[in-house]
């Protein structure tokens, strides 16, 4: 067991500084760093590539609206003159109008029902397309790098099953490639797992698995860590795994055919992700000379 011990994890050994898990489910870091402004700590080209497309789409448009509400109370401002072709006189007509004629400028449409005729509506005008111009090479730019970034399509099994293996007993859990036309080959696995010790304090362990390497990643994987002596798990009960709280986070990786690419996937498996006494059930079957794999079965267990 001790030439298993790994200290270099980048994670900190005391559990009163620690707070919960290492790794989120969704295999995000389970870190908050502060100390300096947002500023300096955030990368917003980075964020727009990485946060959730809903939350992506909903900055575009809520910048969009704004820019041209903006835009709208500067044509407003300029006064009533400063433009040809506004028919409504009421302020709620007036103020949709600009707002509309705003984002024809913005997007330099342009229809031409309206347009402008004083020198600061003009300039207000040649600075909006301008902005309108830079904003959408901007975000051409940021669906392209979203499109473009590579990813490893893999879901983990949601949980991991303490079950008889050979001889003895492992640790298992399981894992698919999920979109059709992605495939990963190379693929390396890697497990480490940390442990409470009796000083209260963390110890990290890398885990001997079954196979840690598949050639190509086509049908589901299901990594085994066998509990034999070379394991921090070997002869404890399940009442004495369960005490000493472990976290088994995963990294994979392997490359992708089609952006011919390294990717990578992390996991992380806390004691309540355990199950004990539980075995996963088949992901794959033969149906017409073929072989079908049920995605939906990825987190399927059934009692040994």
């Amino acid at each position: 067991m001790i030439e298993n011990v790994n200290q270099d994890t980048g994670f900190g050994e005391r559990t009163s500084d620690m707070g919960g898990r290492m790794v989120n489910k969704d295999g995000s870091f389970n870190i908050k760093r502060i100390g300096i402004s947002v500023r300096d700590r955030a990368s917003g080209y980075q964020s727009m590539l990485t946060m959730p497309r809903w939350r992506f789409l909903s900055i575009i448009f809520i910048f969009y609206f704004l820019i041209n509400c903006f835009f709208t109370a500067l044509y407003w401002l300029a006064g009533p003159s400063g433009l040809e072709g506004v028919e409504k006189v009421r302020f709620w007509g007036r103020i949709k109008e600009l707002f509309f004629f705003s984002t024809q400028t913005f997007t330099t449409v342009g229809y031409g029902r309206v347009n402008p005729v004083g020198e600061l509506t003009n300039w207000i005008a040649a600075v909006e397309s301008l902005i309108g111009f830079l904003s959408f090479a901007i975000a051409a730019g940021l669906l392209y790098g979203r499109f473009s970034r590579p990813r490893s399509f893999i879901r983990f099994s949601e949980s991991l099953v303490y079950a008889k293996y050979k001889e003895g007993y492992a640790l298992m859990f399981r894992l698919v490639c999920y979109k059709d036309d992605h495939l990963l080959t190379n693929a390396e696995v890697r497990l480490n797992a940390r442990i409470v010790t009796k000083n209260k304090g963390y110890q990290f362990f890398n885990l001997n698995l079954e196979r840690s390497h598949v050639d190509s990643l086509v049908l589901n994987w299901t990594v085994v860590h066998p509990i034999d002596e070379h394991s921090p798990f070997f002869g404890l009960s399940q009442k004495d795994i369960v005490n000493l709280q472990p976290e088994i986070s995963a990294y994979l990786s392997g490359f992708d055919e089609v952006y011919s690419s390294v990717v990578v996937a992390r996991a992380s498996y806390a004691i309540k992700d355990f199950k004990f006494g539980f075995k996963f059930l088949p992901m794959y079957f033969s149906r017409n000379q073929r072989t079908e794999l049920d995605l939906s079965k990825l987190n399927l267990i059934d009692q040994e």
